[in-house]
C-alpha cells in the first residue's frame, strides 16, 4: 500500500501543472484545511463532472499525516470535529488510533494517509 501511495504522490505532482483550475481550491498561507474546503472540493469535481474513484460515489485523495492532525484539531462550529462527535459510531473515529487506510471519510471524499503527500498547495500559496 505504502509504495501504491508514493507512487500516486509522484504521478500527482509529476502532472501537477495539469491541474484542471476550476477545481483547484486555493488556501491562505498559513491557513489550514477545513471541513468546508472538503466539502468545497467535492461539489468542485461534481460540477466538471469528473468521475469519483469508489462505486459508492466517493471521491478519492491522498492527505498527509499533518494535515489530518489539522482537519481533526478543527474545533470551529460545524467542523469536523464538531460533526464527529455528535455520533457514536463516529465518535469512535476522534478517539481511536488513526489507519493509513480511509483515515478521513467526509463529504465525498475518502482519503488515504501518506506522509508523502504535500502539505501546501500547487504553487506554494
Amino acid at each position: 500500500m505504502a509504495l501504491t501511495l508514493n507512487t500516486l504522490v509522484q504521478y500527482t505532482s509529476d502532472t501537477a501543472t495539469g491541474v484542471d483550475s476550476s477545481v483547484n481550491i486555493q488556501l491562505a498561507n498559513g491557513t489550514y484545511l477545513t471541513a468546508n474546503n472538503i466539502r468545497s472540493a467535492v461539489q468542485s469535481l461534481v460540477s466538471v463532472n469528473a468521475r469519483p474513484l469508489y462505486p459508492n460515489g466517493q471521491y478519492g485523495g491522498i492527505i498527509h499525516p499533518n494535515v489530518v492532525r489539522d482537519v481533526l484539531n478543527d474545533q470551529s462550529w460545524n467542523g469536523l470535529t464538531d460533526i464527529l462527535k455528535r455520533g457514536d459510531d463516529t465518535r469512535e473515529k476522534l478517539l481511536a488510533p488513526l489507519s493509513n487506510d480511509d483515515v478521513i471519510t467526509f463529504g465525498g471524499a475518502t482519503f488515504k494517509q501518506t506522509s508523502t503527500a504535500p502539505t501546501v498547495t500547487i504553487g506554494g500559496k
